[in-house]
């Protein structure tokens, strides 16, 4: 039998799972916006269109849909039941003798929700939002007995995390966070990007930023007081590690026109006047507002700005990793250690988009694996309540740590590409005409020889090409399916591709594609994790020069290694320019314009190619369209 999920907030979407494999759709690609959340106008009318979609394409009858607790009150397509679920903290929260396990999952009456009409008799279940993070980064790792773990900036209740335990097919629950008592780490990090950048949703430049500045030793223990104060700390010794005193005394946040100081009994600053406030209200002081001034320890002020030009912000972000970071292994650390049989760790949540404080984790020597899925974020909270709900045999089977790119590529092929194929039986056919009115021609290589010839060739020639295979990836990284790509070997590679074509900032890293076998001649660190670029590694000292392109400012790459059975051709391209230019490695970022979503229809790549300095799109069946 099938299983269908549904997300109703931001990142919202649908997905399938049934014993053929997986298929998530994702509300932004669909609807062209980033980050599209349920509440959004076109939302129900496209989610019913989505659930009839999944519903023709499963293998078999869908008996379940499960849809995740966290959601866009303005959503006009919630089922009525879930609603009054959520409402009802008692029954859904696990306080006094109720187990956690007993609440991460709840079935729902589905009569009163019209968009489950054509379904018949359905089960349909209320998925707790970390619970869902938590059962995709479990079932979809190809291993059958890991510790799971899924942080972000909240769910309901004020909820930021979750641990459980998979063992076969069975997750338990066996912990859960709070942003009242932290960890904090996507709260904080949500509110500096908001203030730096202007979205809770740049954390991804954020990070890039942190690359650009110093750790401050005196602003550190203030901003590990912000993210776990020292009362958790302390009752917590086997998680978290205690901060010195005469680090903290003294120290206060000024908010506005008002200084909050240091509060011994709390252990932090805002946490004494928060608790008897709603759990919105301990998110919005967490998450929403950054501190406009901090005072240190030994009396000195820092005026937080709100530019990334300005060296203060750009200190506070390398800071604020580096406090991260440190709290972060340390709280993951005493977790493992609680359970030591579990050498494997999943890992799912906004937080496991930090890729150099997932390389912490995977080097920190406690696990033998760190798996994440590519859609770690909300965009894969719909696949996850499905896969928490659906019978084991309604999961795909996966093998090993190359089983997740079942998930990692799903989604439809690119949209538009029927009218090419139609030209082809017909080279003056309409296409032809319309391509050719702006100045845009088709190219149709011999054979794949010829094919990989012509693209390797461009990209020795110090262009970029937008290279389309196959199906659209899922979550925010492109992985080689809608890739802008340009040959790392010459100098102004990175600033052409990231600055010229796609108008980001500066700061903004690049990643490199190399393939695997390789991959040690250039880079060092865990590269037995870098197929999905959601691990940090270091360019080696004595290649620096040579890949000075394709490393961010600190030394590192964002890399992602190729092999002949998971990207053929990709793989066949690396080395093909090797051959023209000695150097293996491509640079790649997202191919989309500013602010859009990766683009999935060959007119959203045509526009690509005509407005900016795009040189080339490839496209399946070994063609390419040339200005």
């Amino acid at each position: 039998m099938a299983t269908i999920g549904m997300h109703f907030g931001h990142d919202a979407g649908a997905a399938l799972t049934d014993e053929s494999g997986y298929r998530v759709i994702e509300a932004e690609r669909r609807l062209g916006l980033r980050h599209v959340c349920g509440g959004n106008g076109d939302f129900p009318r496209a989610a019913a269109e989505w659930l009839a979609e999944l519903r023709q394409r499963a293998a078999s009858p869908v008996t379940r849909i499960a849809v995740a607790d966290w959601y866009t009150p303005m959503c006009q397509a919630l089922p009525p039941a879930l609603v009054e679920l959520v409402n009802e903290d008692a029954r859904w929260t696990a306080t006094g003798g109720t187990r956690l396990a007993d609440v991460v999952t709840r079935v729902i009456k589905p009569l009163d929700w019209p968009l489950a009409k054509e379904f018949g008799d359905i089960t349909l279940t209320a998925v707790r939002h970390h619970y869902a993070h938590a059962a995709l980064a479990y079932y979809t790792s190809g291993t059958h007995k890991a510790l799971v773990l899924a942080l972000d900036g909240t769910g309901n209740y004020a909820e930021c995390g979750m641990v459980c335990l998979g063992d076969g097919d069975q997750l338990t629950p066996v912990m859960s966070f709070t942003n009242r008592t932290g960890p904090r780490f996507g709260l904080v990090y949500e509110a500096l990007a908001r203030r730096i950048h202007g979205s809770q949703f740049d954390t991804g430049k954020l990070l890039g930023l942190t690359a650009t500045g110093q750790t401050d030793t005196s602003l550190l223990p203030v901003l590990r007081a912000m993210l776990v104060p020292q009362s958790t700390r302390n009752a917590s010794p086997d998680l978290y590690e205690q901060l010195e005193d005469d680090q903290l005394t003294g120290t206060a946040l000024r908010y506005a026109d008002t200084w909050w100081e240091y509060d011994p009994y709390s252990g932090g600053y805002l946490d004494a006047g928060l608790d008897d406030s709603s759990d919105d209200d301990v998110v919005h002081s967490f998450g929403s507002v950054f501190p406009d001034e901090i005072r240190t320890a030994d009396g000195r002020t820092t005026l937080v700005g709100t530019s990334p030009e300005d060296r203060t912000c750009r200190d506070l972000a390398a800071t604020l990793q580096t406090a991260v970071e440190h709290d972060l292994t340390r709280l993951v650390t005493g977790i493992s250690r609680l359970f030591p049989s579990y050498a494997t760790l999943c890992y799912a949540g906004g937080c496991a988009l930090n890729i150099t404080a997932n390389s912490r984790l995977a080097e920190c020597g406690q696990f033998t694996r760190v798996s994440i899925p590519t859609c770690c974020d909300d965009s894969g909270i719909a696949l996850g309540a499905a896969l928490a709900v659906a019978e084991p045999a309604d999961r795909p089977a996966l093998l090993g740590r190359s089983g997740g790119a079942q998930l990692a590529y799903s989604g439809p092929l690119l949209a538009g590409l029927d009218a090419v194929d139609r030209d082809d039986a017909a080279p003056a056919g309409d296409l032809t005409r319309r391509l050719s009115g702006r100045g845009l021609t088709v190219r149709r290589p011999a054979d794949v020889e010829e094919f990989l010839r012509t693209v390797a060739d461009l990209l020795a020639d110090r262009r970029c090409v937008a290279w389309l295979e196959g199906g659209l990836e899922t979550g925010p990284r492109a992985l080689g399916h809608r890739s802008l790509l340009v040959s790392a070997h010459w100098s102004g590679a990175r600033r052409y591709v990231s600055q010229t074509i796609k108008h980001r900032e500066w700061f903004r890293p690049v990643a490199p594609i190399c393939p695997e076998e390789v991959a040690d001649h250039y880079f060092t660190g865990p590269l037995d994790h870098t197929e999905t670029m959601l691990f940090a590694v270091r360019v080696r000292p004595d290649r620096a020069r040579q890949l000075a392109e394709a490393r961010h400012i600190d030394g590192t790459a964002r890399l992602q290694t190729v092999r002949p059975d998971t990207h053929p051709l990709l793989h066949r391209l690396c080395h093909a320019v090797a051959a023209r230019t000695e150097l293996p490695v491509l640079i790649n970022t997202s191919a989309n314009g500013g602010g859009r979503p990766l683009l999935n229809h060959l007119d959203e790549a045509l526009q690509l190619l005509t407005e900016t300095e795009l040189d080339a799109v490839v496209l399946p069946e070994h063609r390419l369209i040339v200005e």
